[in-house]
């Protein structure tokens, strides 16, 4: 069975809008005319990387497997299991090559303020182009941590909701995700599509709330689990028609 190269093929910007500049620094062309024609590159270049970063997205989606749940919570009995989690350094393992594949790459913010802490993932395309998901955490006052082990328990859990919100992936049988559905096989493709195709027309993604708000508008359907083969549908034709003007 031949292995499926999961390489994409990265578009670069139309070298037409270099050919203009040179040919006006050439001709000593008035400094606005460079300046138009400097920030017409930017914009062609900017356009590029978001185009390339969405077919990137989609093709690390495709390729990603389904995150699995290897942490154990255990009840204060300590047998029986409370829930289980995927840690962030097994997300990262199963995560690395197929975003490298990409041209992906990850990195966090973090924002540490009064009882509360703000956590932001940025997900970054070679060309530049990127895309953040951002989470408020507030810090637990109870329990029996230190305060340093509280942010950091709280600074982990930030991270991991963001990154996998940010990609637009799932844990196996995940419960608590914004795209939650029983049946994780059918969730993970349902879930990347809906992010997916909100991010190809340019809309904020970070919270749950941007989510709800964008699919209630484009597609003036409920972000609920009944609705997403619909919503998907409904965003693809849009998609579709933007592409036909």
């Amino acid at each position: 069975m031949t292995k499926k190269n999961t390489h994409i093929t990265v578009k670069q910007p139309d070298s037409s809008v270099e050919s203009f500049i040179s040919q006006a620094i050439a001709s000593n062309a008035p400094v606005e005319t460079l300046e138009r024609l400097f920030d017409l590159r930017a914009k062609v270049k900017a356009e590029a990387a978001s185009e390339a970063f969405v077919e990137a997205l989609g093709s690390f989606q495709q390729a990603c497997p389904v995150i699995r749940k290897t942490k154990k919570v255990l009840n204060k009995d300590g047998k029986s299991v409370r829930y289980q989690f995927a840690p962030l350094d097994a997300i990262s393992a199963q995560i690395r090559k197929p975003m490298r594949d990409s041209g992906l790459s990850y990195s966090w913010d973090t924002k540490h303020e009064e009882g509360h802490m703000k956590v932001t993932c940025k997900i970054t395309h070679s060309l530049g182009h990127f895309e953040t998901s951002m989470l408020e955490i507030p810090i637990d006052k109870e329990g029996f941590m230190t305060a340093p082990q509280k942010y950091a328990s709280a600074q982990t859990f930030a991270k991991r909701y963001t990154l996998l919100n940010a990609l637009g992936i799932t844990t196996a049988d995940e419960d608590d995700d914004s795209l939650s559905t029983p049946k994780e096989s059918d969730a993970k493709s349902i879930k990347a599509k809906i992010m997916l195709r909100l991010r190809t027309l340019k809309e904020k993604t970070g919270t749950h709330e941007e989510v709800e708000e964008a699919v209630k508008r484009l597609t003036q359907l409920a972000l609920e689990e009944k609705n997403h083969p619909e919503i998907a549908a409904r965003l693809q034709t849009i998609i579709d028609e933007k592409n036909e003007v």
